[in-house]
Order: C-alpha cells, then sequence, then structure tokens
C-alpha cells in the first residue's frame, strides 16, 4: 500500500470514528424560539433552564434558545408547533384563546386585584389544568408543567395622577386588546385603544393616548418614562402569564429518559423562576421611581369595590368570549372571595 493510500485509509477512519462518536454528545436537539429580547425574564430564564438540560444529559440533549422572535412570534407558535416546525415555545395566554376559548378565561373580571398565590390557585389547580388537557389535545403539543409569570399589568399615565381606579374616567389607555381586558377599563371609564407594543412611545409622546396598561418590567424595558410617563396605579389589572410547550411531534422523538428530563428540570427550576419574575417587577417599579415616576396602589376597599364593580359584565363576558360557563364559575371558587 502507498503512501497515499495508506493516508487516505486514515482519515476515512478517522472520519468513520467521528460520525459514530458524535451521536453520544448531542442525540437529540431542542430549539425553543422567543419573541422577547435577551434580556427580558423569559429569555434570562429559559437560558438557564437550556443550559441545566444540557448539563443533566450529559450533553445528549442540545438545546438551542431563539430570541427576538428570531423563529416565530408568539402569536405564530402554536401553528409552527401544530406542523412540527419548531420544538417548543413559551407563548403568552391571551394568544392561545383563538385555539382553546378557555384560555381568554385570565382576562375575566375576577381576576382584577388578585395577587400572584390566588392566581395560582386557578393555573396550578384542576381548572388550569383542565384548559392545558383542551390545547394539548386541540393543537397537538405537550404542556411541559407550571405556566412561567412575567408578572401584574397596572396602568401608567402620562399627566394625570391615578390614586384609585375611578380616576381614569374618560382617559385615553392603550392595552393589548381582548374583550376582557377592553371592557375592564370601560366599566371604570376609560377609552381603551389597541396599540401595538413598538408604536407605544410615539403614541405616548404624540398625545394618541394617555396611558397604557404594562408591567413595570415593561415600562423599564422600553423606558418608557422618556416617552412621558410620570404616574401609575398598582391595581394588578390582570397577571400575564406564559405556557410552556412541545409540539407532540417532537416529543414524540425524545425517548422516555429525555421526557422525564425536560418535565424534571422544568419542575425543579419553574418556582424560582416565578419568584425571579417577581423580584424584576419590584426592582423595575424602583427604576421607575428613580426616573421620576410616582406610582400608588388603591386602598384594599377600592380594590373590592372595583372588582365588584367589574363583576356584573362577567357573565356577559363568559358568553361574549365562548367560555364554558361551568369552568368560570369553577376558576371563581378556586380563586376565593
Amino acid at each position: 500500500m502507498t503512501n497515499t493510500r495508506v493516508l487516505r485509509t486514515a482519515l476515512l477512519s478517522a472520519a468513520a470514528a467521528v460520525v459514530l462518536t458524535q451521536p453520544a454528545w448531542s442525540q437529540h436537539k431542542l430549539e425553543i424560539s422567543l419573541e422577547t429580547s435577551p434580556n427580558h425574564v423569559r429569555n434570562i430564564s429559559v437560558v438557564e433552564i437550556a443550559k441545566e438540560l444540557e448539563k443533566q444529559s450529559g450533553g445528549k440533549l442540545e438545546v438551542k434558545v431563539f430570541h427576538g422572535a428570531a423563529k416565530y412570534t408568539d402569536t405564530d407558535v402554536p401553528k409552527a408547533l401544530n406542523q412540527g416546525a419548531l420544538d417548543m415555545g413559551i407563548p403568552v395566554t391571551f394568544h392561545l384563546g383563538k385555539y382553546v376559548s378557555n384560555f381568554d378565561a385570565p382576562d375575566l373580571p375576577m381576576f382584577y386585584g388578585r395577587t400572584r398565590q390566588e392566581i395560582y390557585k386557578f393555573c396550578d389547580g384542576p381548572t388550569g389544568k383542565a384548559i392545558g388537557a383542551e390545547l394539548e389535545k386541540k393543537i397537538g403539543v405537550k404542556i411541559i408543567g407550571k405556566w412561567f409569570d412575567l408578572g401584574h399589568a397596572q396602568t401608567f399615565t402620562v399627566a394625570k395622577e391615578l390614586k384609585a381606579s375611578g380616576d381614569m374616567v374618560n382617559l385615553k389607555i392603550r392595552t393589548p386588546g381582548g374583550a376582557g381586558t377592553l371592557a375592564r377599563y370601560e366599566v371604570l371609564g376609560a377609552n381603551p385603544l389597541k396599540i401595538a407594543w413598538p408604536d407605544v412611545p410615539q403614541a405616548l409622546q404624540r398625545g394618541t393616548i394617555d396611558g397604557v396598561m404594562t408591567t413595570f418590567e415593561s415600562v423599564r424595558s422600553a423606558k418608557l418614562w422618556d416617552s412621558g410617563l410620570k404616574f401609575g396605579l398598582e391595581n394588578n389589572q390582570s397577571f400575564v402569564q406564559y405556557v410552556p410547550m412541545i409540539s407532540l411531534k417532537s416529543w414524540s422523538k425524545y425517548p422516555k429518559n429525555i421526557q422525564d428530563l425536560i418535565i424534571k428540570v422544568w419542575a425543579e427550576k419553574i418556582d424560582g423562576v416565578r419568584d425571579l419574575a417577581a423580584k424584576r417587577q419590584k426592582s423595575a417599579l424602583e427604576e421607575g421611581r428613580k426616573n421620576g415616576m410616582t406610582i400608588n396602589v388603591p386602598s384594599k376597599e377600592d380594590t373590592i369595590a372595583t372588582r365588584k364593580k367589574l363583576m356584573a359584565k362577567q357573565d356577559e363576558l363568559v358568553g361574549k368570549l365562548k367560555i364554558d360557563p361551568a369552568l368560570a364559575k369553577r376558576i371563581e371558587a378556586a380563586l376565593g372571595s
């Protein structure tokens, strides 16, 4: 055998060895699409979970996180999962109502002013699991565990200081949409407008809107105090959450030990992730104050009276949103008085 043939044989053998040994290090892949930017609490936490999955799998599971809607927006994630074009997404609940109407329930009046501990009685309990099971069946996904928190949405304004829910009469308030959200503000005397998030800073500066419904974290990420926001009412209008789901087409390809690992790591991390989200909201509130914002908290009496006022619209909304009335009653019972 000539030196050339010996060298060629050696190279081919080495290449074969690489092909044979490589799968032992990354036999499986999990691609996760996130709409938010890398500095968002959802992205920070998911990157940490991805690293833990790779570590505990011994490198057999490779996890890639795509930020800033590099693959899909939250709106498009359910369809991509259904088609098997994406492994995993964590869309916000109000993007899921068009697939399972019961996912619009968190926008109902009974959620107004609730603490996150009260809301966990719903989303972590039988009612939350029931609507999750509906979604799994409807679009072909596996929900891998507890829902992911962003936090409470509040009401912020440019010129008028808010001290109670009745102070927003005739104010034009930007909302992300949704019949339940619009109805809440209408009952409180405001004029809710649906405006895309990227257009909010300009709308505030031009006076197109008087204020906005969003979270402290979102105010900070967009530095909306630079766009004129001066006041906030910490009235816990709603609680924003994301649902972690994997396409069944992808899920079925993973062996049971990988499936069990994904569920295990999510369960190990989710409580800490929720606590981090709460801490980020608190620090964002303080940063808003440092940048000249005045944040008020309505009295407990105001919150209870406002929820009672909003509840007069609930049955109408349940019908309009096509939410199962019996499920709505069970959720109300789970939340408590």
